[in-house]
């Protein structure tokens, strides 16, 4: 492993089942803080910081999969880690998947919440698709330019208002535009296409469940339960929440409440 990276962690929790937890985008580590009084006597939570977020680092480059497999499997070896499960939001749901299938035989249960890495988001094409990004990286880079292109998306419908919203708050601030472009660009390459992404769930067996939220419109139900479906096997609960209201306490109750997995 260079040293030019480094992935940090915290331990939340002293309970015999180990969970890997990943944030969604603009949040840390911290974030799972809350959850040891509900989960701290099942799990010991090893809330991670993904890169470019919190204390993780690395330089600016595609992360590669095999590279995030390298950084997984120190922390396996220095904490002494058999099985364990993980956990995504948003964002973070594309490694929760990604370290699944890099250790299938690890794996005790997924569990990921409005994931990101399952269907590709509007926005994540934006920023991704070489004939377009670049036009994306403009608006980053100016923000006034950004403004005026969602009021006009609104003027036209192409977004709705909560969407807009979204927008505004996660790409509020110069370091945040420059988050969102480099993660969703860097962070890519360690998805999968759709038709491996099904072949791989249908091969293995752990356990997953999916959290959803009936008015989420950055990840839709309608968008996402297809694939699922053809997973397969998933428990799926959807609430009556939205996007950014899917880590309060009424999701971390229903984790809390999930039938422990054995081996």
């Amino acid at each position: 492993m260079k040293s030019d990276s480094k992935l940090v962690y915290s331990k939340i929790g002293t309970g015999n089942q180990i969970l890997f937890a990943f944030h969604g985008f603009g949040q840390d580590k911290s974030f799972f803080s809350s959850w040891q009084s509900k989960l701290g006597s099942k799990y010991t939570i090893y809330a991670f910081d993904l890169f470019y977020h919190g204390e993780s680092y690395r330089p600016n480059r595609r992360l590669l999969k095999q590279e995030w497999k390298e950084h997984l499997a120190l922390v396996i070896e220095k904490e002494r880690i058999d099985h364990f499960s993980v956990l995504g939001y948003s964002l973070g749901g594309r490694f929760a998947v990604a370290s699944a299938l890099l250790f299938p035989s690890k794996i005790k249960e997924i569990i990921l919440i409005a994931p990101d890495g399952i269907f590709l988001t509007i926005w994540f094409k934006l920023a991704t698709t070489p004939i377009i990004k670049q036009g994306f990286k403009y608006m980053m880079l100016n923000p006034d330019k950004l403004e005026k292109w969602i009021r006009f998306n609104e003027k036209v419908k192409i977004v709705n208002k909560y969407i807009a919203d979204f927008i505004r708050k996660e790409m509020g601030t110069p370091e945040d535009r420059k988050r969102v472009y480099i993660s969703w660009n860097y962070f890519k390459s360690i998805g999968y296409k759709r038709g491996t992404l099904i072949a791989l769930f249908q091969k293995h067996t752990f356990k997953r469940r999916i959290i959803l939220g009936s008015n989420d419109y950055v990840i839709k139900p309608k968008a996402i339960l297809p694939i699922i479906e053809k997973m397969g096997n998933f428990e799926v609960d959807i609430l009556d929440k939205k996007h950014h209201q899917l880590l309060d306490d009424e999701t971390v109750n229903l984790i809390a409440q999930y039938t422990n997995f054995k081996l």
